[in-house]
């Protein structure tokens, strides 16, 4: 853990179904300056570790905010997000920024 993360207090918010649930909501926050955190859920299987590698972004994610910007971060993810922009996230989701900032340029 970096030194960023380590100076704060950490405070549970929800957990995301997979993986790609997790960079959505991650990337709501950290659009609005809220820092967070992921941490593959333990399904209490014998080996949780091989579990990751076979289901991959399948594995539930719990997310993590400062616990001072827990409102505010809890007010980010439960407004609704339009169809348009959950389909523009679907698209870009894997791109590479410069890929992503080359398209917002035509």
């Amino acid at each position: 853990m970096d030194n960023q993360q380590e100076q704060y207090n950490w405070k549970y918010l929800k957990t995301a179904d997979n993986e790609f649930e997790f960079n959505i909501i991650k990337g709501k926050l950290e659009e609005n300056g809220i820092a967070c955190v992921g941490q593959g859920k333990d399904l209490g299987l014998i080996d949780s570790t091989l579990l990751n590698v076979i289901l991959g972004p399948c594995v539930p994610i719990d997310i993590k905010v400062p616990e001072d910007r827990y409102q505010e971060a809890l007010e980010i993810i439960n407004t609704e997000v339009s169809d348009e922009e959950l389909e523009k996230q679907a698209l870009d989701f894997g791109k590479t920024d410069d890929e992503t900032e080359n398209e917002d340029d035509k």
